[in-house]
């Protein structure tokens, strides 16, 4: 099922018989690089939200329990995205207008990928909002993933290129300075309106992630990765911090407490 118009060596093939051009990734790329930042990850929103339905409706035709629908979401539980994709793809494909739609989407979150990398690793800073108790876990100077209850981490620390990000009401601020070592370490994340069902605690550093999430501008750090001299704590006002981790803090990195 190839796309029309797009011959073979000008295509970005997303699974089997589905493609998109990377002319039109390219001219995206332009237009975002053009943007401000704001901007950028509000076209990246509006993609997602503009094929959304598409998601909620492929979801109700497979819930008949057949063996496709069991096929899907196996692929879905064991991250075989290409073959996911490929019966996402190919039930979105009866409606051609719905399809074409939904694979302009997909060029623009491939240029938005592409333009995120860029942002983050030339900027000056990247970002993490964090509750109080997730200081303990800085203390020792490198990113740490926290322990599930099976036992098992996620192996990296999501941080954010967007610096007007204001997270979940998590109530302490990390201002990382993004350095030669940060640069070289982070992984780039690669977002996509398809469909990606996994919980947060089954995600790993190079797993892509829906669109649906694309304003939070991640991009990931391996645990282990020292966390960089210059990084500033920022605790919002009203909010307690335990002392002994604040001075332990102090000793690296600065802990600031905003004025209300």
């Amino acid at each position: 099922m190839h796309r029309p118009g797009i011959p073979g060596g000008n295509a970005i093939w997303i699974a089997s018989g589905h493609a998109i051009g990377i002319t039109n990734v390219n001219k995206k790329l332009a237009a975002l690089d053009a943007l401000s930042v704001r901007r950028a990850l509000s076209v990246a929103e509006e993609a997602w939200l503009a094929i959304r339905e598409y998601e909620d409706s492929i979801g109700r035709r497979y819930l008949g329990g057949d063996e496709v629908f069991r096929g899907y979401r196996e692929a879905q539980e064991q991250k075989d995205w290409g073959e996911a994709d490929r019966l996402f793809l190919d039930e979105l494909a009866r409606d051609r207008v719905k399809y074409y739609k939904f694979l302009d989407a997909e060029e623009t979150l491939h240029a938005f990928n592409t333009w995120l990398c860029r942002a983050a690793i030339d900027s000056d800073h990247v970002y993490r909002w964090i509750d109080p108790p997730e200081l303990a876990s800085c203390t020792g100077g490198t990113f740490e993933s926290r322990i599930e209850l099976d036992g098992t981490r996620r192996g990296f620390k999501a941080l954010s290129a967007n610096p007007g990000l204001r997270f979940g009401g998590r109530k302490v601020r990390m201002q990382v300075p993004v350095n030669d070592a940060m640069r070289r370490g982070i992984q780039c994340v690669r977002y996509t309106v398809l469909p990606r069902l996994m919980p947060e605690k089954n995600e790993r550093i190079r797993d892509p992630k829906s669109a649906r999430h694309a304003a939070e501008a991640e991009v990931r750090v391996p645990d282990g990765m020292p966390i960089p001299i210059g990084t500033d704590f920022v605790v919002l006002p009203g909010t307690k911090i335990d002392e002994k981790i604040a001075k332990a803090l102090g000793t690296r990195y600065k802990v600031v407490q905003a004025v209300g």
